[in-house]
């Protein structure tokens, strides 16, 4: 594995774009993006795109196909597709893929998708699982590189100018371009926007800029992307920032634990912050990135060197972020494959999940920042799932009421791994009704198995101390756990009828969270697709054209996700997981029952306002 990513890191000077800059005129610093929030409306939709590697992809692909098949009336009574009615797209790490190559892919979304393909599992064949036109998304995450090619380019590029190997930290960016974006027509190096007309507005205070240096979303994408990354402090500092966060939570455990054994329900939000300034208060920062705006969501202080600043920086434009003086040149743009770079990075962000990394100092996106007059330095950033592994609360933030997250990377050691299958945690916690009087036995196992970068949001962390600073996003109010609860007793009943798992939490009570700016008083309806291998889906497929005990298919929908087993899936164990999550849109659009009857979702028919 080291030697694959020497020889990666070796080649990426050879992808770059080394141009001159360009002198132009600086844009105001003060740009508002759309208002958080307040102008949410009763029905507005939100689609988070979790974390999770290319496993988590290529679940996004199969249900972002599912609803972009779904034809409806909008309330206009135009005849439009669910993917229409999205107002929000919410990528983090993995997630990021799907959402960035659905907004920015130079191919129509009907062929990107494949919508054409069957969401009935007993017509899948396997031609149609062999089958990958190299015009989709499955066929990019299915794409594996030419590593002799790669090999015997770096080389060459190397020993041509010795010094490009100092410009490793680009090397995720270059792959990501080289495997993803560049067989979609996704353009290098270029700035992003949002509209035509909000380019308009940038050429016309920038007159040097071009038209032809900005990337634009597609012109038939409706939903506004969204995505999460995190700043990891300097790499001049040598992995001092991580150190100095990794103190705050372990002070901040040893706070929890004896608030909690006195009888007290801790607030860990509320402890961080109060003793995060004893340390540095150097936490993993979010920055939530769309076409409009880069935003800082971090609210406090934030110790850089030896300067303390204060945050949130002023929101920019994308393309002027981190230019200085009106400087928006050719090299090293902040480009759409950039921002991609930076949301899945998970190897730099390793110093800060899993201790003290040297190679996190070096293979992270960086980006120089201006804070004030005085001070600028050049901060680190990686995978957002340092931050929130979901990618809800950038939703949250926004104010959107309907959030549909699509989750499929589960783990919580040592009683689960990212292998473990809804199987596994039913067989050790089959409870479905509170009237069990082993109940309680059961919820406390099912909580040992269930992420909890996921039970962070309703305010249960774990039975252990977690490492990560997700254990700041506690969001929904939830004293009891009883949505929890619900959701246990949910995922139990539809799993015993042999449906998805795929359910609703509804009216969730947002409480404010001074991390994340977040303000309280509103309620959200949360639905959660857990990625899970129904026996309604698996029966029906024939046995000729696949067998989930084959050795190809045995793990679906629990791809491989160690080292480098997450660039080897082949193209049929993609095209099964794009089928599986476009069926379980499909087969759950007008809800869900359990063995009793009982309707356990509501539908999405239902989310999406259709009659």
């Amino acid at each position: 594995m080291n030697l694959v990513i020497a020889i990666a890191g070796l080649v990426a000077p050879f992808l770059i774009i080394n141009e001159s800059n360009t002198q132009t005129k600086t844009i105001n610093s003060n740009f508002t993006p759309p208002k958080m929030g307040d102008a949410a409306e009763e029905n507005e939709i939100g689609l988070a795109l979790a974390g999770g590697s290319i496993r988590a992809a290529s679940s996004c692909y199969g249900v972002l196909r599912g609803f972009q098949q779904k034809r409806l009336k909008s309330s206009s009574g135009q005849d439009v597709s669910a993917m229409d009615l999205v107002k929000y797209n919410s990528g983090i790490s993995g997630g990021t893929i799907p959402s960035i190559l659905y907004t920015y892919a130079g191919v129509p979304v009907e062929e990107l998708l494949e919508i054409d393909r069957t969401t009935d599992p007993s017509k899948i064949t396997v031609e149609e699982l062999s089958r990958m036109p190299k015009t989709s998304m499955g066929y990019v995450l299915a794409r594996k590189p030419d590593g002799n090619k790669i090999l015997a380019l770096s080389v060459l590029k190397v020993l041509t100018n010795p010094l490009n190997i100092f410009r490793i930290h680009s090397l995720w960016t270059a792959i990501l371009h080289k495997k993803f974006c560049m067989p979609l027509k996704i353009p290098k190096n270029k700035f992003f926007t949002s509209s035509k007309d909000e380019l308009q507005d940038i050429l016309n205070r920038n007159p040097r800029l071009k038209e032809s240096d900005f990337l634009l979303p597609r012109d038939d994408i409706k939903a506004f992307p969204m995505i999460l990354v995190s700043m990891l402090g300097t790499r001049a500092d040598r992995n001092v920032y991580e150190a100095n966060y990794r103190k705050i939570v372990e002070k901040a455990w040893e706070v929890y634990n004896v608030q909690e054994s006195s009888g007290k329900n801790p607030d860990m939000t509320e402890i961080i912050l109060s003793i995060r300034g004893q340390y540095g208060s150097d936490l993993p920062m979010p920055y939530v990135i769309t076409p409009d705006c880069v935003e800082n969501k971090y609210h406090g202080e934030v110790q850089i060197r030896n300067k303390k600043i204060d945050f949130p920086e002023k929101n920019v434009r994308p393309f002027e972020w981190g230019a200085k003086d009106g400087k928006y040149g050719r090299k090293r743009r902040f480009s759409v494959e950039f921002l991609a770079g930076m949301s899945t990075n998970f190897v730099g962000s390793a110093g800060v999940n899993k201790g003290k990394s040297t190679l996190a100092l070096f293979l992270t996106g960086l980006r120089k920042i201006s804070f004030n007059d005085d001070l600028s330095s050049t901060q680190r950033f990686a995978d957002g799932g340092s931050n929130d592994l979901m990618g809800l609360i950038p939703l949250v933030d926004r104010g959107t009421k309907n959030i549909i997250s699509v989750y499929n990377f589960n783990q919580n050691p040592p009683s689960s791994n990212f292998t473990t299958t809804y199987a596994d945690i039913y067989k050790a916690a089959p409870c479905t009704s509170m009237d069990d009087p082993d109940f309680d036995k059961h919820f406390k196992t099912w909580l040992t198995y269930i992420n909890p970068r996921f039970t962070c949001f309703f305010g249960f962390f774990g039975h252990g101390p977690i490492n990560h600073a997700n254990i700041i996003n506690h969001i929904f109010n939830d004293p009891n756990i009883d949505h929890l609860k619900e959701l246990m007793m949910k995922y139990n009943s539809l799993f015993e009828a042999g449906e998805p798992l795929i359910a609703t939490l509804n009216d969730l009570e947002v409480i404010d969270n001074p991390f994340w700016g977040v303000k309280g008083g509103k309620t959200v309806n949360l639905t959660l697709m857990w990625f899970n291998l129904p026996e309604k889906f698996s029966s029906q497929i024939p046995k000729d054209a696949a067998e989930f005990t084959s050795e190809e298919f045995k793990n679906v929908p629990e791809l491989l996700v160690d080292g480098t087993d997450a660039l080897k899936y082949s193209q049929p164990q993609v095209n099964m997981m794009g089928y599986l999550g476009s069926w379980m849109v499909d087969h759950s659009w007008d809800g869900l029952k359990g063995l009793d009857g009982e309707v356990l979702f509501e539908g999405f028919a239902k989310i999406f306002g259709e009659k």
